[in-house]
């Protein structure tokens, strides 16, 4: 993954340092039920903005695409110079709606294995345990 980073800075492989300490955890809210369908949420009047995975789904791509499309808002209300905030707001009026479950980590496009109930089988217990 150090590689991948280095590539993308546009750095000589090698040049960053290898970390001490490495670990790796289950986000505990990692499959978000509702979004506002929208890549990010910007308030240049506040000056906040917000991205994350769970305004496009719940996947690795969906937080990258969050975050380059916050990035990309910003650069552009900068660029303008910010004489109209109100033209840059994006998110801030906008309904939660039920978002499609997805399995952790899976990519837009494919589709979740749904797991089949089978219809319940009759156990034939030995009568001392069913008179017990």
């Amino acid at each position: 993954m150090l590689e991948g980073v280095e590539a993308a800075l546009g750095l000589s492989k090698g040049s960053l340092k290898k970390p001490l300490y490495t670990r790796v955890q289950l986000w505990g809210a990692a499959l978000p039920t509702n979004t506002p369908g929208i890549p990010c949420i910007f308030d240049p009047q506040g000056r906040a903005g917000i991205c994350g995975d769970w305004l496009l789904g719940s996947s690795l791509e969906s937080a990258a695409l969050s975050g380059m499309s916050l990035a990309n808002h910003i650069a552009d209300y900068f660029q303008s110079g910010g004489a109209h905030p109100e033209e840059f707001a994006i998110g801030l009026q906008n309904e939660f709606q039920p978002l499609e479950g997805h399995d952790v980590g899976q990519f837009p496009g494919l589709e979740s294995e749904k797991k089949q109930m089978n219809e319940p089988e009759l156990i034939n217990l030995p009568p001392e345990v069913v008179s017990a």
